[in-house]
């Protein structure tokens, strides 16, 4: 992905290490993409659409949900919970 932004965008990156699964992309000093915050790693390409999106004047969160367009959204720990808990009375009740 490093090099990939360094070609399309004429940009250097710099690569922190961290622990925790924390993979997060900031972009002139913005966070455009967290992986704590969405729950998953980006798409191909998904980066650069943020960036350019940006470059065209978007808001950040504009810029996020359009470049995000089409790309299944997990469901939060909660919905998932709920979920799991409707499934569990209907198993015992059945």
């Amino acid at each position: 992905m490093a090099a990939e932004i360094e070609d399309k965008l004429d940009e250097s990156s710099k690569l922190f290490q961290s622990s925790g699964g924390v993979f997060e992309i900031e972009y002139k000093g913005q966070l455009i993409f967290s992986k704590k915050a969405t729950g998953r790693f980006p798409e191909d390409g998904e980066v650069l659409r943020v960036v350019a999106n940006l470059e065209q004047g978007m808001s950040l969160q504009d810029a996020q949900s359009e470049a995000a367009k089409g790309i299944p959204q997990l469901p939060s720990f909660f919905e998932w919970l709920n979920g799991f808990m409707a499934r569990r009375g209907a198993q015992k009740g059945s």
